[in-house]
């Protein structure tokens, strides 16, 4: 007898992450064992790109995921003859914080974003060059205005001989940083909240990644990454919201 996929049921959802179950398999050779995948992609191939590390059995929480985003999850089933099923995909999405720890001043007019820098908060445009090149954590420069007396226009940090003007906070009711979005910018020694990619040692220096909205990984020397600050919370895990004090105006790449 063939094996037979379970169904797949959501138990939970959160901002960064999903719980979800599954019924038993059937038919085929007992015993079985389940793998967890998941992708923002639907009708995905479950692969090594896609697993969920560490989950197994019936159930999984799945964390480290983008607020208010659309997953979807599969399970593959395999039994002890190596015989395999893989569940229909089950879509589930993030829901976003109650409150946006970065709220300072959101502009309201369509095209500007609000800059913030010795505690204070301002307005400037993001550049038609900046189409989906920027990002939670991005470090930014003044280019020149349209008009006279215009908002400054910014754009993406390119050498480290660039003089940073801000940094983009995480702002979770867009997550968009293109021409045309809201979003805000923080600099001077602010604290801000963005999200961890991996654990994060208290009061070490973090990197903004732009590989994941909203994140900033730990300094390893090596990474390539925009320093932004330093860690004022430490993170256990992936995921998780945590407050970086930004390394204003001393930014650096590192080495």
């Amino acid at each position: 007898m063939s094996i037979t996929a379970g169904t797949l049921s959501q138990v939970g959802v959160a901002s960064t992450s999903v719980q979800v179950s599954s019924t038993a398999a059937t038919g085929g050779t007992g015993p079985y064992t389940e793998a967890w995948y998941i992708s923002t992609v639907s009708g995905f191939s479950p692969g090594p790109g896609n697993i969920v590390a560490g989950a197994s059995g019936l159930s999984a929480t799945i964390s480290g995921l983008i607020p208010n985003t659309q997953y979807y999850v599969k399970v593959v089933y395999t039994d002890s003859l190596a015989a395999t099923a893989t569940s229909t995909q089950l879509a589930i999405a993030t829901t976003a914080p109650l409150l946006n720890p970065n709220q300072f001043a959101q502009s309201q007019f369509l095209g500007t974003i609000d800059l913030r820098f010795d505690y204070n908060t301002v307005s400037a445009q993001i550049d038609v060059s900046q189409v989906g090149s920027l990002y939670a954590g991005a470090l930014v420069k003044l280019v020149p205005s349209s008009f006279p007396n215009s908002a400054p226009k910014v754009v993406g940090i390119a050498a480290a001989t660039d003089e940073v003007f801000g940094v983009i906070n995480f702002d979770i009711k867009t997550v968009q940083y293109v021409a045309g979005s809201l979003c805000e910018l923080s600099m001077a020694g602010n604290v801000i909240y963005l999200y961890a990619t991996a654990a994060i040692t208290q009061g070490s220096q973090v990197c903004a990644t732009i590989s994941t909205q909203g994140g900033v990984a730990q300094a390893t020397g090596s990474s390539a990454a925009n320093i932004v600050g330093w860690a004022y919370d430490g993170a256990s895990a992936g995921g998780q919201l945590i407050r970086i004090h930004l390394a204003c105006p001393s930014f650096k790449f590192d080495a």
